[in-house]
């Protein structure tokens, strides 16, 4: 500094201090009228632009494109530069440097030259920092995607072809357009066809998913997702999803109309009048198929022979094989029910494990499962978890949020599932298990 400018400093100094200007309140009211000013802009902005929000989080979306705010897109872009293993110099060693250097930079400049001019090494460094941020947010900008529309968001767009992968993952379980094939984890079972409109119109998106990603270990399906153990990732399994979900609209298999809503039970009184009654007789009693209910049929077939008649057929007869849409565990309930026909006795009580849990792994557990408050997976669940529990009176549907939700006659009109109403001899049979004392 010159003579000159250091002498007119400190007439410039002494002169104020002589006025005796203070900090309160001359000081003070100047720090809060700037201050009241920009709150009035801020107010003024928020007022005529509003608020950037954009729509409420939806965590099953796939259309939207995650970003930091715009004074971070700097930081989000160095993560481009240092991927992987490097990603910690990214995001945290540089942004610590450029803090200590500003924290250390009265210490590190201790010239006397006020003039930028003058301190080129300090001046140099800061334009360089701020340099490299506008840069870093300018690159940010132009290369962030745009906000995909998620009509036009497509597996195959992203380069994953779901077909390809069902082919090599599924098809040897499922077939090649889902239409079934034998269960090589279960000898003598016939996997059902996953390609019909009954089956993907029961079934949505993320139930399948989780089959998919989690697997299901008693019939021998094991899981797909890495994170459960399997060989593909996410977006991989959500291809499949794809993939299936795109036979809806042309289903490769056909099913007779009677089948649909059999599909859904395991329970035998329900699957025999659907099913069977029109061939062989509501009681047994033989039509244009076999009196099932004769003592010569059950006695000259054992238990096996019955199952590899319902579930391979006869060629030479208008028996089909039913293998072919019903699960080896409902083929097994169908022959129990066949040796109670010719008045053994009336029919037991339904049980939660092998009548009403197979329509809650259908459409419920894969909410119910892990989270949506109650759990289905177990008989303890169904009947005593909830944010209302007991959801089940055994002996009493009516008082049964459980079966006032499925029913739709809850008093807050909550229906489950949400996605549609249960054909109504699946809630029959839910209230014969909750009218037969909720057996397990």
């Amino acid at each position: 500094m010159k003579r000159s400018e250091k002498q007119d400093y400190l007439a410039q100094y002494d002169h104020e201090r002589r006025r005796g200007d203070t900090y309160f309140p001359e000081y003070a009211l100047r720090d809060l009228s700037v201050g009241l000013g920009l709150l009035l802009l801020l107010m003024v902005i928020s007022a005529l632009f509003g608020a950037p929000l954009d729509e409420r989080a939806d965590p099953a979306s796939t259309d939207y494109v995650p970003r930091p705010e715009w004074y971070f897109f700097f930081v989000f872009q160095l993560l481009k530069y240092f991927s992987g293993d490097m990603e910690v110099i990214g995001i945290v060693v540089i942004p610590i440097l450029g803090v200590l250097f500003l924290i250390l930079l009265p210490f590190l400049d201790r010239s006397r030259q006020r003039h930028f001019r003058r301190r080129p090494v300090v001046t140099g460094a800061t334009v360089t920092m701020l340099a490299s941020v506008v840069v870093l947010t300018m690159i940010a900008v132009v290369e962030a995607p745009p906000r995909a529309d998620a009509s036009d968001l497509t597996f195959a767009a992203a380069g994953i072809d779901g077909h390809d992968l069902f082919i090599t993952s599924c098809a040897h379980c499922h077939g090649d357009v889902g239409e079934g094939a034998p269960n090589p984890a279960q000898p003598g079972d016939i996997i059902p066809p996953i390609s019909t409109a009954e089956y993907l119109a029961s079934r949505t998106d993320e139930s399948i998913r989780t089959v998919v990603a989690a697997g299901l270990p008693g019939a021998g399906m094991a899981a797909f997702e890495v994170t459960q153990g399997g060989p593909l990732h996410a977006e991989e399994v959500d291809a499949i999803v794809a993939h299936i979900r795109s036979w809806e609209s042309d289903p490769p298999v056909q099913l007779d109309g009677s089948v649909s809503a059999a599909a859904l039970s395991n329970n035998a009184e329900f699957l025999y009048p659907e099913l069977c009654a029109g061939c062989h007789g509501i009681a047994g009693e033989g039509g244009s198929g076999s009196a099932l209910a004769a003592p010569g049929y059950r006695q000259s077939r054992d238990d096996r022979q019955i199952f590899d008649s319902i579930n391979l057929g006869h060629e030479a007869t208008a028996m089909v094989a039913w293998g072919s849409v019903l699960s080896h565990s409902q083929i097994t309930e169908l022959v129990g029910h066949i040796r109670t026909l010719g008045g053994v006795g009336p029919a037991a009580a339904p049980r939660y494990a092998v009548d009403v849990l197979p329509i809650f792994e259908v459409r419920c557990v894969a909410c119910h499962g892990s989270a949506g408050g109650w759990d289905a997976t177990t008989w303890a669940g169904a009947v005593e978890s909830g944010n209302n529990a007991p959801v089940v009176i055994p002996g009493d549907p009516a008082n049964s949020i459980l079966l006032q939700m499925m029913s739709g006659t809850h008093p807050d009109g909550i229906l489950m599932p949400p996605d549609g109403r249960l054909p109504d001899s699946l809630i029959q049979l839910v209230v014969d298990w909750i009218e037969g004392g909720a057996l397990e």
